[in-house]
Parts: C-alpha cells; structure tokens; sequence
C-alpha cells in the first residue's frame, strides 16, 4: 500500500486498524460464526509470526485479529490472508462479522441450523457500507448464548410445540421438562399456558407416549440492541417462518436503515427517533 495514498478511515472499514504505536496496524479476520478450520489457524499463525509479533487477539465478536503489522507488509499479509481463506474482515461503518452459537449443529438445546444460516447472513451483508456499524447475532434457541437482544439485529431459533390431549394420562412428566413451569396438568390432560412458553421446545419429546410434537419452527427477529457506554435490549419485531423469510427481512431492514439512520447513530437510536411502530409499520405492513 502506498504511505502518499494511505487513508486510514477507508483501511479501517476493510478490517485494518491503526495502533497509538507508529506505523503499526491490527488487522482484523472475516471469520463468520466464529468458525475455522485447523489448517486455516496454523496459517494465521504462521502469518502472525511473519508479519507481527507471534500472537493474535480472539475478539468479542468471535473473529481473530493480528496485532503489530507494520504498514509496509499489508499487502503482502492481505494476499497471504486471502490464500488462507481467512481474509481480512470489517470495521467502522459496514456490516460486522456476523456471530452465532453452535445451533443444532452440536448443541442440545438448538433449534435452528445457526451456522448455515449465519453464512447465508455473511453472503448477503458481510462488509455492505452503512451510515453506522451494524451487528448481526444468530441463536439456535431462547437460552440465546449469542446474545441476539444485544446486537443491531438479533435471530432466535423457537419452536412451538403442540399437545395432542386425546390420548394424554396426565402423568405430568412434561411439566417437569419445561423450564418455563409452562405446562400444567388439568383435569388429567397437560395444557401449555402460553403466556408462560418462550418456545424453546424443551417438552417436545419429553412425553412418554410422543404426544407433543413440533406445529412449527420459527426465527424470532429482534432490532435495537446495543452495548457501550448506553446500552440497550433489542425489540421483538416478528417470526419468520424460514431462513429465507428472515434474510428477505433482514434485507428490508438494512435498506430502511439506510435511508433513515443518521451518519454515528446506531440503529436502536434511531428506532427511539422515528419511532418502533413506525419502524414496524414500513417493515411488515
């Protein structure tokens, strides 16, 4: 890279950061989901020995960052990021590296496919210029490990389930599999009480006899969210029926906020400005 041509605000948004130390950068990884291979990480490594000072940093946002680059070496640990398949990432304001948990991929208690649907998310917005930094989170589930009510954008794997009370003996083991003390038994038949169920499916394969199954699964989309030094949950907006609902409105979404997000104002500020059911009202009306 050309020292007369530098601009530090536009390497900033590709995922290089200047260091207080003197012509020094820390250049930040595409990592979707947290995700890597062994080969990939034996290939930053030998990279962070090459071109900084033997070590990398594991970022909040579940990517990899190699500090103490010198400035005359980023192209050359570009090209070599690249080859390694870990190219460098996302910074300033542009769409960060989207994060996820496990999902069902190997979790339990998940719901959703978090990994496939994250990378579809990282295909679609990774990188995408915006007034402010946005931050998507996936969760395969409402123990919500990814944290989905603190970022910009947040998913949530749910799952509704249904109890098929014909042949039911009320024996009540249901009721103890629900964290929620959602399900009581009436009149010898369990009965959901939905005001109390989060949807995170725990009952359903916990009946003896199979009576409670899945009616549907879903992806809970929330908006707002932020950390900082004023942070705030994100709001509930809506169920998609299907990974491909969600990322049609996530694509909605990214596009009001485009046109209505000033230049610094995070995304949740600015639902507070024009208001969550207006927001609401051009999003799903």
């Amino acid at each position: 890279m050309s020292l007369e041509k530098l601009d530090v605000a536009v390497l900033k948004k590709s995922g290089y950061m200047k260091q207080r130390q003197k012509d020094l950068f820390v250049v930040r990884l595409r990592m979707p989901c947290g995700n890597v291979t062994c080969e990939q990480l034996e290939g930053i490594s030998r990279l962070a020995k090459k071109y900084g000072t033997g070590y990398v940093h594991i970022t909040t946002r579940q990517g990899i960052q190699i500090p103490n680059v010198d400035i005359h070496n980023l192209d050359a640990i570009t090209r070599e990021l690249e080859d390694n398949g870990t190219p460098p990432g996302s910074c300033g304001p542009r769409v960060r590296n989207i994060i996820s948990c496990p999902g069902n991929a190997e979790c339990n208690y998940g719901i959703i496919d978090t990994y496939g649907l994250g990378g579809m998310l990282d295909k679609e917005f990774f990188g995408e210029d915006m007034p402010v930094k946005i931050k998507f989170a996936v969760t395969g589930c409402p123990n919500a490990c990814a944290k989905p009510q603190e970022n910009d954008l947040g998913l949530m794997g749910v799952l509704k389930p249904a109890i098929y009370t014909g042949d039911c003996t009320g024996c009540g083991t249901c009721t103890f599999m629900c964290p929620e003390k959602a399900i009581v038994v009436e009149d010898d038949k369990a009965k959901i009480i939905w005001d109390k169920c989060n949807l995170c499916g725990a009952c359903v394969g916990a009946c003896p006899t199979d009576l409670i199954s899945e009616e549907w699964k879903g992806y809970k989309i929330f908006v707002g969210g932020k950390i900082g030094k004023h942070p705030k949950l994100g709001k509930e907006l809506v169920n998609a029926k299907s990974p491909q609902e969600a990322i049609a409105i996530f694509r909605k979404i990214i596009n009001w906020s485009k046109k209505n997000t000033n230049v610094g104002e995070r995304f949740g500020d600015c639902l507070d400005r024009v208001g969550f059911e207006t927001f609401r009202n051009e999003i799903l009306g």
